[in-house]
């Protein structure tokens, strides 16, 4: 409440010394302008009607300046004033009005000023964040994984609160589809007085997120937060192998390397194809079913990248024994051990040496899009059944690659927002997702057959949610565990229903107390207290289960209808 009230001080305190500098001339202005009329009053005779002289008292010409210079006009008193009097109520009239012309304008350009009109709606934003009610998260930077990351958490139904530097990206922000009034900062994330204003130490603030462009401004973001709140958790955006070690030095929560994840992503696709269709359907809430890239095993690849990207890919491609062939402007640090063609690629005789017509696929990787655009459409003259890998790099490019049909397209906003997103919503999602990259392909199929059995003919929307089995998420279980009963997996996994038919659910993976990570767990495995499990399948699935393991009734008549069918 105390750095509550201090806040709210020092940004009445600037607005006030914003504006107070500004009315300093009209304020002198008006004290001149009634001081010389009130003293001109006192000091000119008036004449009774008995023919006596007589004067105005200090009370009585502030009184006539008042109603005079305000219009209201309330006549000549005390008695019918005299030439003189009348003459010097003219330049009273004239004086003050134009005195109070000045004054309003003044005033009036004060409230209009761009500076002044920011620091008050900086000023309601601080109010309305230290008046939330519900946990939220703080995203600095809205530009393409801001963006995304925001509306990610938005459909899991977790807030936000932005703060960004450019006033254009901000009202961008402001105008956003979000399901609850965002709140956006127009300020410096890198200041800690932003940070603070932000809400970083309010007991509902669950994390920050550094997404700016720029890295040494997200490593102070980092820097400053495990300070001001050591408790918050910290996801920052890194590119460069040198500002991710600092980011780790000081155990950043979560560090993103876009270029490194994009390289990895890759490899993924090209060597576990059906893996990298369960990870973008389960981090990406726009996918909400499995597309099965098919890649041939055999035949090389054509990357045409010449920056960090590039390089990555190039370490990752030979980590993963891909064939490939190099393209780019400049000699690549390892251009004894790989098979590399100078150029952009964006010429056919460029591509022609890479051997495009003999390729399996390209990457068109570099930091331009109209030169990525022009490398594929070229790539596809010469070899029609290439697989198309496309970089995008400006969000405004967005409608082209989506018309353009390439068979992926790396959005580095979106790579960094599917990371983040793994990791905020659901905590196991990310404990899964790290068992996904050295699971067997042979298992994925298993695990994505297995859920197509459960789904039949059907071909729902699909979605994952976490349980725990203790009091609070399923007390209808608990009282079976550790019994002649003990419920097994499968045994939750069945509608509630009068026929107790399956769900289109499966376990991806359950986390035992102790720690235990057990992958796709056998549906004849016995459950304990505190298990706690991901489960994948149909949308709206999870609102049955949940009605299964909060009724003991309901979960009693499951499993002795299980038993009688298995006796």
């Amino acid at each position: 409440m105390e750095s509550t009230h201090r806040t709210r001080s020092r940004i009445r305190g600037v607005a006030m010394w914003l504006l107070l500098p500004r009315l300093k001339a009209p304020l002198i202005a008006l004290i001149i302008a009634y001081s010389v009329s009130i003293l001109g009053l006192v000091l000119i005779p008036g004449q009774e009607p008995g023919g006596g002289v007589y004067y105005l008292s200090f009370l009585d010409a502030f009184f006539v300046v008042s109603y005079t210079a305000t219009t209201i006009g309330f006549g000549e008193i005390p008695h019918p004033f005299t030439a003189q009097q009348k003459m010097w109520m003219l330049f009273v009239m004239y004086s003050t009005v134009i005195a109070w012309l000045y004054a309003i304008g003044s005033v009036l350009s004060v409230i209009s000023d761009p500076g002044f009109r920011r620091l008050r709606a900086y000023q309601r934003t601080v109010g309305r964040i230290q008046a939330h009610k519900q946990p939220f998260w703080i995203v600095c930077g809205y530009g393409g994984a801001g963006n995304q990351v925001i509306r990610f958490m938005d459909e899991s139904g977790i807030r936000s609160v932005m703060i960004e530097s450019n006033q254009t990206r901000a009202d961008t922000a402001k105008l956003s589809d979000m399901t609850y009034d965002l709140d956006v900062l127009v300020g410096d994330a890198s200041e800690p007085q932003t940070l603070v204003d932000a809400g970083v130490q309010s007991a509902l603030c669950r994390g920050v997120l550094a997404l700016t462009d720029h890295n040494q401004t997200n490593l102070t973001i980092a820097t400053n937060t495990r300070i001001l709140a050591p408790r918050v958790l910290v996801h920052a955006r890194s590119e460069s192998d040198a500002n991710t070690r600092n980011l780790r030095s000081f155990n950043t929560d979560v560090v993103i390397d876009p270029a490194r994840v994009a390289a990895r992503s890759l490899t993924q696709l090209i060597r576990k194809p059906r893996a990298f269709a369960l990870y973008h359907e389960l981090v990406d809430p726009d996918f909400n079913q499995i597309e099965i890239l098919n890649v041939p095993d055999s035949g090389h690849w054509v990357v045409c990248a010449g920056d960090r990207l590039g390089d990555n890919i190039t370490e990752a491609f030979l980590r993963a024994e891909i064939p490939f062939c190099l393209v780019s402007p400049e000699v690549s640090t390892i251009a004894d051990s790989i098979t590399w063609v100078q150029g952009l690629g964006t010429e056919a005789n460029t591509l022609r040496q890479a051997r495009i017509t003999e390729a399996v696929g390209i990457v068109a990787g570099t930091n331009d899009d109209g030169d990525n655009l022009s490398i594929l459409l070229t790539a596809q003259t010469e070899n029609e059944r290439l697989i198309t890998v496309a970089r995008r790099n400006k969000p405004t490019s967005e409608p082209v690659f989506r018309q353009g049909n390439f068979h992926y397209v790396l959005r580095e906003g979106r790579i960094i927002a599917q990371e983040m997103y793994a990791r905020i919503t659901t905590p196991l999602l990310h404990q899964f997702i790290g068992q996904l990259e050295v699971m067997p392909e042979a298992l994925v199929q298993g695990i994505i057959e297995k859920l197509n059995q459960r789904l039949g003919n059907q071909s729902p929307d699909l979605a994952h949610f976490d349980i725990s089995l203790d009091a609070e998420d399923a007390p209808g279980v608990l009282p079976f565990l550790n019994t002649a009963r003990g419920p097994k997996v499968a045994d939750l996994l069945v509608d509630p229903g009068a026929d107790h038919l399956n769900m289109p659910l499966i376990c991806l993976l359950l986390v035992r107390f102790n720690g235990d990570l057990v992958p796709f767990p056998g549906e004849g495995l016995l459950l304990e207290e505190n298990d706690r499990m991901l489960l994948w399948g149909a949308a709206g699935s999870h609102h049955r289960l949940h009605l299964l393991i909060r009724r003991a009734d309901l979960f009693d008549s499951v499993l002795s209808s299980r038993r009688k069918t298995a006796g």
